[in-house]
């Protein structure tokens, strides 16, 4: 008996580890003031990822998310049969100092095609933008992580 659940709990594991799951996890040492329009989702979502009990290294002026969305390819009919969505976002990070380390748009593009169903080819768009913004996100954490370390 002990000799199936030690292989159901190694079998398990193995499992959850190739599938690349991983305990969640937040940015624990960065932290920083950030300067932004109201509402915007991308500063939403990297907000989520720092440490709010740690100190603030940064500050991060953001601005507003620039959505574009180009055909890529048209069906025989003359339809549109695929997209390239594209994310971009101004950002400038400065040091405690004020002192300038990083300005430049952050942007990540991706290729889909076109859905039968409008309603699930919108959501399919939906997903793609967050997507989008968490390869920004990650982007600008590696940076961040970098930039802290010196």
């Amino acid at each position: 008996m002990p000799k199936i659940s030690f292989l159901s709990i190694f079998f398990l594991s193995l499992f959850l580890s190739s599938c690349g799951f991983h305990t969640p996890y937040k940015s624990s040492d960065i932290n920083a003031n950030i300067i932004s329009s109201e509402n915007n989702l991308f500063v939403n979502a990297l907000t989520k990822r720092f440490n709010k009990d740690s100190d603030k290294s940064f500050s991060i002026t953001i601005g507003d998310e620039n959505k574009t969305k180009q055909n890529s390819s048209f069906n025989s009919s003359g339809t549109v049969a695929s997209y390239t969505l594209t994310l971009a976002v101004n950002v400038e990070v400065y040091n405690r100092d004020n002192v300038l380390l990083i300005k430049e748009e952050l942007h990540a593009s991706s290729h889909h095609s076109v859905l039968s169903s409008t309603q699930a080819d919108k959501l399919q768009i939906d997903e793609a933008y967050s997507n989008l913004r968490n390869t920004l996100i990650k982007k600008l954490l590696r940076r961040m992580y970098r930039l802290d370390e010196d």
